[in-house]
């Protein structure tokens, strides 16, 4: 994380970056290495004291992030459908978006199903049907899996993520895109890969109308879906306010948004942009005009 957000720098030596919190707190200029760290979140405790593969693993992707290659995608143009370009853009994209917490709280909650479900039953099933899809359950592993703690699960979800090239696999075939402008003004946050729907529900990769957004930079948006029968690998200028695609990276944030410029500045653009669609504000968040709400 720390490489990537060194191309939202606000200095020129390009370590430091302007951040904000959704729980409040000052519009702050901090160290890039200071921020978006969540200590032993890939580094689960086993019986020889904390496994730190999977972080040198990370390091070593991590290192595409400073290499010329990735200058010139943030910077300059690249052939979005040469192939090396495409591979390396869809591991880190499906990297990106498989490594952040939310995936980790996901495997914990579907450990807590099948726990619950299969407790429930009257002896130990062969398979479960979970959220439709039919899960395969190993009796001989099933108390081991049973009575999985914090750091168990964690190694699962480390598997689930070291496996990421079935992921980005699926990112190849997406129609991409690449949202240009001339000045900075793009932000980020802890939740860089945001997929989107128009049910507001995530219904997987390859369905027909799930888009993907990836801020790779202050001037370049990455934009994956799947309308194959519109024109692919296309660099389009931006041509409206960028408040709208930062309004959306901040309403998917986990906690922080990051920018080149000045968060203050951010928060006050989207907050004209909501008040120009007939949005107002009050503690809790944003109401349609003539609703209030206690």
């Amino acid at each position: 994380m720390t490489s990537y957000l060194r191309s939202f720098a606000a200095d020129g030596e390009r370590k430091k970056i302007w951040t904000f919190g959704k729980n409040g707190g000052d519009f702050e200029l901090r160290a890039i290495k200071k921020v978006a760290v969540k200590f032993y979140l890939y580094a689960p405790k086993g019986p020889q004291g904390r496994d730190y593969a999977f972080e040198d693993k990370l390091a070593s992707l991590e290192e595409m992030f400073g290499e010329e290659f990735w200058k010139t995608v943030c910077t300059g143009f690249v052939n979005l459908g040469d192939e090396a370009v495409r591979k390396a853009l869809s591991l880190l994209t499906a990297v990106m978006w498989m490594r952040n917490p939310l995936h980790l709280q996901s495997m914990h909650d579907m450990h807590s199903q099948i726990v619950d479900f299969i407790q429930q039953a009257p002896e130990l099933p062969d398979e479960i049907e979970l959220n439709g899809k039919v899960v395969p359950i190993d009796k001989e592993s099933w108390p081991t899996y049973r009575d999985a703690g914090e750091d168990d699960i964690k190694r699962m979800w480390l598997k689930h993520l070291d496996s990421a090239t079935w992921l980005a696999e699926l990112l190849m075939k997406m129609r991409w895109s690449i949202l240009l402008s001339e000045k900075p003004v793009f932000i980020t946050s802890d939740n860089p890969v945001v997929a989107l729907h128009p049910t507001l529900r995530f219904r997987g990769i390859e369905n027909p109308e799930t888009t993907l957004a990836f801020p790779l930079s202050p001037t370049r948006v990455l934009h994956m879906d799947n309308r194959h029968s519109e024109p692919d690998n296309q660099y389009y200028p931006l041509k409206v306010s960028p408040r709208y695609i930062n309004s959306l990276m901040w309403r998917y944030a986990l906690n922080s948004m990051f920018s080149s410029r000045p968060t203050e500045e951010v928060c006050a653009e989207m907050c004209a942009e909501a008040e120009a669609q007939g949005y107002h504000w009050q503690p809790g968040g944003w109401l349609p005009d003539g609703k209030i709400e206690p």
